[in-house]
């Protein structure tokens, strides 16, 4: 059995839908210990980079609304892939607010083969740590 804590969010889902030719849509659902899930949902473009910032929104607003009570935000700054040893992974800038603070966090996963949770992953990788868990 392991002395780690418990993760205070827990990936659920994550997928990314087309809209139309040059518009897609990502839900990110979640889990927050103790609470309940929650869902976060966001519009933009089709492009590559474009649509996995859009997970990233989704991801970051349903922990907005999870962590709402204790008065955090999360808002994305930037994303990017990259390659480490022959690996792609996918890494998250955000910016929390929590007590009238605002502090980067950095979030990685690998990018395996479904992006979108990849992105969700990385952005929950950055929450977890930042709220002193996993």
């Amino acid at each position: 059995m392991s002395d780690r804590p418990h993760r205070a969010v827990r990936f659920l889902a994550a997928r990314s839908e087309p809209l139309s030719d040059d518009r897609s849509r990502a839900v990110v659902e979640i889990e927050w210990t103790g609470s309940g899930s929650f869902t976060g949902t966001a519009e933009g473009g089709t492009a590559r980079m474009e649509a996995l910032r859009t997970v990233a929104r989704a991801a970051a607003d349903a922990v907005s609304e999870a962590t709402k009570a204790g008065g955090m935000s999360v808002r994305v700054r930037g994303i990017q892939q990259i390659e480490v040893h022959g690996l792609e992974a996918v890494v998250v800038s955000l910016a929390a607010l929590r007590d009238g603070k605002t502090k980067t966090l950095l979030g990685v996963c690998d990018g395996g083969e479904d992006r979108a949770r990849a992105v969700a992953l990385a952005v929950l990788n950055a929450t977890n740590r930042f709220l002193g868990v996993g």
